[in-house]
């Protein structure tokens, strides 16, 4: 990660609680399951809380039936300086009463500065079904957001960990970071949502700006967080991993995904810039991998991504494309990524309207029927937006072996294909649409 001349930077977070530590059953709290109020009794022991102390919610289950007097749409409201910790992921247990409730919120955090949140499960008491149709806008349940953490008054979210965390049976966003900045998410585990529709349902983690905000000297700039180390089980998640408006210098790194309904990381198609996706495992996406740029968006008409955006080192494994760049996306760096073909793949990247986009040092394989290692073709655009070809592509340095199919271009302009080593192929190692120039000299490459 890097500032904005260019150095390279470490994202801080909190250090231990240096204070007391609170007991939150000594507020009344009771961690018996089906127990009275617990929240109220939780947010006694914050409001008691100074700076540096920690709360602490022993092993045990807390019934959240009320909200915090301030703000009927959260069960509990963070406080700069103050942690809040179970005693694990699985022996303490949040359940909320939240069932549906516009923008409700378990956990919410509006500028506050200097948390750890760490060390147990969110949960609803929502019994219905789970989210299984991206089409379908009209089920759903429990909270909107489990952890929503954003700015107040202008003022980011700064310095926050959130870290072994449980999260499961919310409707929008799992862990919600918006126009925040230095919060680092690791180590927590996010399934179940009740609703995969359109409009914002459905998402693991979701790092957002805000539309209308494109100055990074803003103090409400999103920028410099870090989603690390967690693990999702998509098969009832939108996307796990969602980056939208323009948000940059982010990390999302060593995260394993399985089964994601869309896109399992998605770069949402409102000027994400400058991220760096990197060590990450998907595997068995039913739809890409990675993927920058969107053709949705109700409220918000996404298209494409921003510059600058770096995908590499990642394991994708089985999803039906690997690395999808769409919409006009430029300036894209996909390199040293390991693809693999499953069954229902279709492409290991493919590449439509994404101006100077760079494949370099992948590595392709997957005799799946149908299935093309690259592909480059045009783009159709979604409502006018984002249509057109491929220009500036460089495919240097690949390879691709044991493949059904090679290297597939049936649109484009300004191509380069260099020093790729393409073998072991069952159908055609390279099908190039006719009147299409494509320099194979490193001399000529732009």
């Amino acid at each position: 990660m890097v500032d904005r001349s260019g150095a390279s930077i470490k994202v801080p977070t909190p250090g231990p609680a240096t204070g007391r530590t609170l007991d939150v059953t000594q507020f009344g709290a009771d961690p018996d399951p089906d127990s009275h109020d617990d929240a109220a009794a939780i947010r006694k022991a914050l409001e008691a809380a100074e700076p540096g102390d920690e709360v602490v919610l022993p092993a045990g289950t807390y019934d959240l039936r009320s909200t915090d007097p301030a703000d009927e749409s959260a069960n509990i409201v963070l406080r700069s300086g103050v942690d809040l910790r179970g005693e694990g992921q699985e022996r303490t247990v949040l359940l909320t009463s939240f069932d549906g409730e516009d923008d409700s919120r378990v956990i919410r955090g509006s500028g506050v500065h200097d948390v750890i949140v760490a060390d147990f499960t969110i949960t609803s008491r929502h019994e219905g079904a789970l989210g299984d149709d991206p089409e379908d806008g009209d089920t759903g349940g429990g909270p909107m957001y489990g952890i929503y953490l954003g700015a107040h008054k202008g003022k980011a979210s700064s310095r926050i960990l959130v870290e072994n965390l449980g999260i499961r049976r919310f409707e929008r966003h799992g862990i919600s970071v918006k126009a925040s900045r230095e919060v680092t998410l690791s180590g927590n585990y996010v399934s179940e949502a009740t609703a995969v529709g359109p409009g914002g349902q459905g998402y693991g983690i979701a790092i957002e700006g805000s539309a209308d905000q494109h100055d990074p000297d803003a103090a409400n700039d999103s920028r410099h967080n870090v989603v690390i180390d967690n693990t999702f089980d998509g098969r009832h998640l939108r996307h796990a991993i969602l980056l939208q408006f323009p948000t940059h210098n982010n990390l999302v790194a060593e995260n394993t995904i399985t089964g994601s309904l869309l896109d399992a990381i998605d770069l949402h198609g409102e000027g994400e810039y400058l991220n760096e996706v990197r060590d990450n495992t998907v595997i068995g996406g039913q739809q890409a991998g990675i993927a920058l740029g969107n053709p949705g968006g109700s409220k918000n008409k996404h298209d494409a991504s921003g510059p600058g955006n770096w995908v590499h080192s990642n394991d994708l494994i089985g999803n039906r494309l690997g690395v999808l760049v769409i919409l006009g996306t430029p300036d894209t760096l996909i390199e040293e990524n390991r693809i693999t073909a499953g069954e229902n793949s279709k492409a290991g990247i493919e590449v439509r309207n994404a101006p100077g986009t760079e494949l370099h040092g992948n590595h392709i394989t997957g005799r799946t029927d149908g299935f093309w290692a690259i592909r480059l073709r045009e783009d159709r655009g979604t409502d006018g937006r984002g249509k057109g070809i491929p220009t500036g592509i460089r495919i240097v340095g690949n390879t691709i072996r044991q493949a059904a199919n090679g290297v597939r271009i049936d649109a484009g302009e300004n191509l380069c294909m260099v020093e790729n080593v393409i073998d072991g192929i069952n159908g055609a190692e390279l099908r190039v649409v006719k009147g299409i120039k494509m320099s194979r000299s490193t001399q000529h490459c732009p």
